[in-house]
């Protein structure tokens, strides 16, 4: 008859391969998932441009809406300042750029009244199932044709 302490030992093994077993599983079922972390794998790029594009119509009329959780300490309510009441907002969907992480890059272009347009490179998160604008980076536009 095995003694207690093989028993326990013998016990002890069994569970800590098992253990090395569900890891690895757990491990290689983590690896072959898509990268979307958010967003659902079913969400393709073309998709998630149009979601995009659709939250950042309303930055005109609700630009305050679009704002990230991580951003709006920054922004302390400023948002109006940025896109000024009457703004026409267009967003090239084609720019859209995800990171793999759930959010991503497009080019906005902001025309305030009366004034020329202004391009940025907005970085969106998708939060709660919303896209929200993270931050904004000037972007130079090219020159008109013609002009030197």
């Amino acid at each position: 008859m095995a003694k207690p302490r093989t028993l326990v030992l013998a016990a002890a093994g069994v569970v800590v391969v098992g253990a090395v077993v569900l890891v690895g599983a757990l491990a290689l079922a983590q690896h072959r998932r898509p990268k979307t972390m958010g967003v659902p794998a079913t969400a393709t790029a073309p998709t998630q441009a149009q979601q995009v594009a659709q939250a950042l119509a309303s930055l005109s009329t609700h630009p305050q809406s679009l704002v990230a959780s991580g951003a709006a300490g920054q922004v302390d309510g400023q948002a109006r300042r940025a896109v000024p009441a009457g703004s026409k907002v267009a967003v090239d969907e084609k720019s859209w750029a995800p990171d793999g992480l759930g959010g991503g890059t497009i080019l906005v272009t902001v025309t305030p009244p009366g004034e020329p347009p202004h391009a940025y490179a907005a970085v969106m998160v998708l939060e709660r199932g919303q896209w929200k604008v993270l931050a904004t980076f000037a972007v130079a536009t090219a020159p008109a044709a013609g002009s030197p």
